[in-house]
């Protein structure tokens, strides 16, 4: 993997920018099959107050998640890979669990902080 195709990643995990632009420029590198960067609580949590604050929609939130979950060259932070893959499966499927409020997110940062 390039290290250009790294950064597109991390920006992606890190949500640096408008997630559409994010979203489309990771489609555009090919999966490399293993991993190259690494989905941390501190990243899900900026992503929730991105929420809360306000900067983005649950929608952003939906699409953010389900484009890390779909990835293989993102992993999850170790020691943690039950609690994020849990965050990611809830977060990318709020048809299949709970719609994306300010009360879900609270929830879940709290959840991720309870494990700092």
């Amino acid at each position: 993997m390039t290290a250009h195709s790294r950064q597109v990643l991390l920006d992606l995990v890190q949500w640096n920018g408008r997630i559409d632009d994010l979203i489309a420029a990771a489609r555009m590198i090919p999966e490399s099959g293993f991993p190259a960067v690494v989905l941390d609580r501190a990243s899900a949590q900026a992503a929730l107050r991105k929420v809360l604050a306000g900067e983005a929609l649950p929608g952003d939130l939906t699409a953010w998640t389900e484009q890390l979950h779909m990835r293989e060259d993102i992993d999850i932070e170790p020691g943690h890979e039950d609690l994020l893959t849990q965050f990611l499966f809830e977060m990318s499927t709020p048809e299949l669990f709970e719609p994306i409020t300010r009360e879900l997110c609270n929830r879940w940062l709290d959840e991720l902080r309870a494990t700092t």
